[in-house]
């Protein structure tokens, strides 16, 4: 596979897997639904305990503090039940999670075996292919030299019609029977120019015929050259079934091993669908414990409050009495917080009656300055500077 298939094959993979993705919706509400909260029940208040957790100071006094308290206690059970049984849930899913991508990966795995099988297998069809096209155009070579040779030797064929090496040595033998007659007997003038002549035709003969034995000899070889041409032939066409038998297996394998490919590649999409569904679930469980963790806090702390400013109560005689003592306090607090002059005693009245929460010391550094801490305080007690 070259790189830009490679390139395609990655483009188009991320678009399939944006696809998945854009499948997955998951709301918060759907998700509570089926673990069996209803968000809007939990998270409801009475009126009173909506004031307790938003008001300042000087609503915290005018409120009925057993009743806040017994609503905001049996609401922090509800808020706890029901976190325990998300946090259970997440648990499940996170097991989910693990699972799914054990199969998504060991599926992602055999793809990737697979493919490696597909590359190794792909050279080697490669090989195959370019071995045959030289085999081929070997063969078509040999196939023209064979036609060439076919086609000389007919010419040959042709002018060699009426010739034999018996006529050649017949010829001879006369020349040299005429010969020895003029050699060895004393012949009259007409007969010895007779005889003369006969040799000079014979030896006219004898040339013709010659040139004839070296075509004669041409054609011999040249046909022994066809003949180790045709069983070249033969042998390369027998190699060429042999190889393009292996490539057409190979094809097949390849096949195979594509459509093994791509049954495990859908698995693995399938699991890394779950995964991402998983994984959005446990991203929407996050958000909602976050918020459940949040008004927990918020709650405890108004709690935390309401406990003290009850206990500061059992000190003095008379409801209306305390209430105007703290009242009293507070204006003055809450003018100094105007005129950014808050000292030490002032918050530690305000953590003692739960107007403030005791980590105020630790949140509030040393070099912190009046206007700071007076916006700090401000802040926390919803004042308004």
């Amino acid at each position: 596979m070259n790189s830009q298939s490679t390139l395609d094959k990655t483009s188009a993979d991320n678009e399939e897997l944006e696809q998945i993705k854009e499948t997955i919706e998951i709301s918060a509400d759907d998700l509570l639904k089926q673990i069996g909260i209803n968000m809007n029940a939990l998270t409801s208040l009475s009126e009173e305990a909506k004031a307790a957790l938003d008001g300042s100071p000087e609503t915290l006094l005018r409120l009925p503090h057993d009743k806040v308290l017994e609503d905001l206690n049996k609401k922090l059970k509800e808020i706890e039940e029901a976190f325990d049984k998300i946090v259970s849930v997440r648990n499940e899913i996170l097991s989910k999670l693990k699972e799914e991508k054990s199969k998504r990966d060991e599926f992602n795995a055999k793809v990737k075996e697979i493919v490696a099988k597909i590359r190794e297998l792909n050279e080697k069809r490669n090989e195959l292919q370019k071995y045959i096209d030289a085999r081929r155009q070997e063969l078509d070579a040999q196939r023209q030299t064979y036609r060439e040779l076919s086609n000389t030797l007919e010419t040959l064929q042709k002018s060699l019609e009426g010739f034999s090496l018996g006529k050649e040595r017949a010829i001879r033998s006369q020349i040299k029977k005429y010969e020895g007659i003029l050699e060895r007997f004393n012949i009259p003038p007409e007969l010895e120019a007779k005889l003369t002549t006969k040799i000079e035709e014979l030896s006219s003969q004898l040339q013709g015929l010659k040139e004839k034995e070296k075509k004669w000899k041409e054609l011999n070889k040249l046909k022994r050259e066809r003949e180790n041409l045709r069983d070249s032939i033969g042998t390369l066409r027998r190699a060429l079934v042999l190889y393009i038998q292996e490539l057409n297996k190979t094809r097949n394998e390849i096949r195979e091993l594509r459509k093994e490919r791509d049954f495990y590649k859908s698995k693995a999409d399938e699991h890394h669908k779950n995964v991402q569904r998983h994984a959005k679930e446990l991203e929407i469980i996050r958000e909602i414990l976050d918020n459940i963790r949040e008004m927990r806090y918020t709650i405890s702390k108004t709690l935390n409050k309401l406990r003290k400013l009850k206990h500061q109560m059992k000190q003095f005689r008379a409801e209306e009495e305390f209430r105007e003592v703290v009242l009293k306090r507070l204006g003055e607090i809450k003018s100094k917080i105007e005129h950014r002059e808050l000292d030490l005693p002032d918050l530690q009245f305000l953590v003692n009656f739960g107007f403030l929460a005791e980590d105020i010391f630790e949140t509030l550094t040393e070099t912190a300055s009046p206007e700071e801490i007076a916006k700090r305080v401000a802040k926390e007690l919803g004042y308004q500077v």
